[in-house]
Parts: structure tokens; sequence; C-alpha cells
């Protein structure tokens, strides 16, 4: 009687108490039992059209008379004709009917189960106690599988709602519409729809700061200690060149304050001083991104500068990119014009030495088209003398403090088209060394403000050691 107890209960853990799994099965010969009509209806269908093709009901005098002059097979004619071979039976019906069978199997011992509990549990001579210990053993695995099932169905909603919060925080920056545009935005040009505008601003401000260790570490200053002021021609395959301007100086001021300070510059909270016929207006598409548009008008010819720029707060530095724009078509006469192509990359990094000291890094990329240079390429030497001048032909300056450029006259240059730019720059640069100095300033207690910062000065110029 033991024995048989034992028997019955390592039967009851192999049998499911459940009705999932018998629904499972019927599912599954449910699909086997469409497969199978359908197959049959086809298979009846051909041979229905194949025996009516062959035969008729009604045959023609002329057809019967020919068929008696058909002569009879003998019998070894009927021994030659090859035998017609047995259908093997489908992989999906064998296994149809061992579902069948797996279920008969089932139904029965669960059967033999219940019966075998209820004249247990109905069994007069049995203890009371023993009689509610086995409900309660039944009743405790009905529950452990309840819970069994619910903590599966939970693991599933959980894994299926981390996959859709995976989703909802990703923020692309490209959407299904910009795809189409994608050749226009590498081109650096924006469309007109505002939507499309701002995908584009920034896709082409995030392309930039991706860019921007590949040319820190070109420029050779990608984590350089020594300070360096230099301006290069880098001749380009289309036979223009790329005037590459560098500042690396070391400032006496926290990261915070001085990237703080040039974003303030960038962004136009301060108003550059802007030659005559000039106009620049700034479209602000969120705090940290900016699109400033400038527009030149003289002597019958407009210069268009319109640069985006984008400030990154990083944990160990401060990052500021800009990137002029080729095209515009909300502008549509911008194309009539002459265009500034440039691109800027500032970084502002704590020194490891001291927290209140930073290395402040503006690396520049001008290009000088080739339909302005009508001399030779030697003489592009001219070119790189001046800029060099114009940039690094410094006033005295204090230490820890950006080295303010003197006044020149941009008229002077020979190429006027890329001196307009050139002069843009000049005072762009200008006003972001006296902003920068200011701050500095204000940390050290200084209240005065360098005035001679944005002022003309016949001071002799300090030329660098370290000037290229």
């Amino acid at each position: 009687m033991a024995s048989e107890e034992s028997w019955l209960q390592d039967l009851q853990i192999l049998i499911a108490t459940d009705d999932q799994l018998q629904d499972d099965l019927a599912t599954v010969c449910d699909l086997f039992d469409s497969d199978d009509g359908f197959t049959t209806r086809v298979e009846e269908s051909a041979s229905t059209s194949s025996s009516s093709s062959s035969s008729s009901p009604i045959a023609s005098p002329q057809r019967v008379a020919d068929d008696d002059k058909i002569p009879k097979t003998t019998s070894n004619n009927t021994k030659d004709c090859p035998k017609e071979k047995v259908k093997p039976q489908r992989s999906s019906v064998r296994q149809r009917e061992e579902i069948r069978c797996l279920r008969q199997q089932i139904d029965q011992l669960s059967k033999v189960l219940q019966t075998r509990q209820t004249i247990d549990l109905t069994t007069i001579d049995m203890p009371l106690w023993k009689r509610t210990a086995k409900m309660g053993l039944l009743e405790k695995n009905k529950a452990l599988q309840e819970n069994e099932h619910l903590r599966d169905a939970i693991s599933q909603q959980a894994t299926f709602i981390e996959q859709m919060q995976s989703v909802f925080r990703k923020k692309p920056r490209l959407g299904t519409h910009i795809d189409v545009h994608s050749e226009e935005w590498q081109a650096y040009k924006l469309a007109a729809q505002a939507s499309l505008r701002q995908v584009a601003i920034h896709a082409i401000a995030d392309r930039q700061y991706n860019r921007m260790q590949s040319a820190l570490v070109k420029a050779g200053v990608f984590d350089r200690e020594n300070y360096l002021f230099q301006v290069k021609a880098l001749p380009q395959r289309d036979q223009s060149y790329t005037l590459e301007i560098i500042h690396h100086v070391d400032l006496d001021a926290p990261f915070r304050l001085v990237g703080a300070a040039a974003w303030q510059v960038f962004d136009g909270d301060f108003q550059l001083d802007l030659p005559f016929g000039a106009v620049q207006s700034y479209t602000r598409i969120d705090p940290f991104t900016v699109y400033a548009t400038y527009e030149h008008q003289s002597s019958g010819t407009a210069w268009h500068s319109n640069m985006i720029r984008k400030y990154f707060v990083e944990h160990d530095r401060e990052v500021i990119v800009s990137r002029t724009v080729l095209e515009d078509a909300a502008i549509p006469h911008m194309t009539k014009g002459a265009i500034e192509n440039r691109c800027m990359w500032l970084t502002v990094k704590p020194l490891p030495s001291d927290a209140n000291r930073c290395r402040f890094t503006l690396l520049q990329h001008l290009v000088w088209p080739k339909d302005e240079l009508a001399f030779e390429d030697a003489d592009m030497d001219i070119v790189v003398g001046e800029i060099k001048q114009l940039c690094f032909g410094f006033m005295a300056r204090r230490r820890g403090r950006l080295p303010m450029p003197i006044w020149m006259d941009i008229s002077q240059l020979p190429h006027p088209k890329m001196g307009a730019f050139v002069e843009r720059g000049r005072r762009f640069l200008r006003l972001l060394q006296a902003t920068v100095n200011d701050a500095i300033g204000k940390f050290h207690g200084e209240q005065q403000i360098d005035t001679q910062a944005l002022s003309s000065s016949s001071d002799p110029p300090l030329v660098c050691n370290q000037c290229g």
C-alpha cells in the first residue's frame, strides 16, 4: 500500500494539473488537421480533374468503334506494368498520431490519479489530520504551480518592459525624413522646413564633435603640455588651401568659468563689433545650440558666413564646435555671393596639477578657395605671413591670459573676397579673447575690465617664440 501511494505521488509530479498542456496539444492537433484537410482537398481535386479529363460518361459512336478495334492486352503485358507504390506516411501525420496517443495516455493517467486521490480523501477510516495534510499538500502543489506560472509571466513582461524602455529612451538625431536629405546635410546644406533644419543642424554639429579628436591629433595639440600659436597652409587635392590656426595656452582660471565665458561669445550674448553694411542674427535651437547668420554687403558684393555652434558640457572638459553652412534654402540669394567655409573646435580642460587653472585650445580651419589663388603656390607663404601677423602679432600680455592681437588694416590684403572673412574672424577672435580675459580678471578679484582689448593700439607687437 505504501509503495502504491509513493508511485501515485511520483505520478502526480509528471502530470500537469492545469489545462495549459491540454490546450497546447489541442492547438497543435488543430494545426495538423487543418494542414491535412487542405492537402487532402487539393489531392482529391487533382485526381478528380485528371479522371474527368481521361474518361467521359457518354462515349461517342466513333470512339466506341475505335475501342472495338483496339486489341486487348494479354496477361504478359499486365505483368510488365509496374505496380503502384504506396506513399509513405507524412511526418506531420505521424506526429499528429503520436500527440493523440500521448493525450490519451495523459487522460487515462489523470483519471487514475484523480480517482485515487478522491478515494484517499474520502476514506472513512483515514484520520482527520492525515486527510487534512493531504488536502494541504494538494493545495500547496497547486499554489506552487500557479506561483511558478506567475513568475514566468512576470519575467516575460519585465523583459518586454525593458525592451520598450530601451526603445523609448533612444533619441535618434536622424528620423525617417532626414534620410532622404542625408546627402544635403552632409554637404552642409540646410532645408527650408523647420523640422528638417533642426535635425540637420544637430547632425552637422554632432559630426563636427566626432571629428574633433582626429583634428586635434593631426594639428599636434592633443594632450600637448607646451603652449603653441601657429598658422599653416595645408594644400588640398582640388588645388585649394586650408589655413590651420592654433591657439593653445594655459589660463589662470577654472575650466568651467572659461568655457562658460567662451560660450557667451559664441551664443551671441555679447554684441560683435560689425563693419559698416554687415548684419548678424542668431537663431537659438536650444540652450546649447545656436545658428548664427552673417551677411555683409559692400561694393555690390555679398559675403555670407552662416555658422552652426554647439556647446558640450562634460565632466572633465567643455567643448564648443562651429561649422559654417555652405547652402541654406531659407536664404536662396546666399549662393549668388561669397560663402565662408570655416570650422572651429574649442576645448577647455583643467590642469592635473591645479584645478584653478585650465588648458585652452582653439583650432580653426579656413578654406582658401583656388579661385582666389591667381598666383603661384609658393606665394601662399605671403598669405600665411599676413594671417600670422594678424593673429599672433601680440601686444604685451599678462601671464595666464589670452594674448590680444594688434589692429591691422585688412583692406591691404591682396585678396578682397577672403579679406572680408578674415576681418570678421579677427573681430570675433578679439571679442572672444577679451571676454575670457575679463572673466579671468573677475575670478582673481579684478573689477576693471580690460578696455584695451577692444580698442585699437599702437603698441609694438610682441613676437611669440612658439608661433609657427
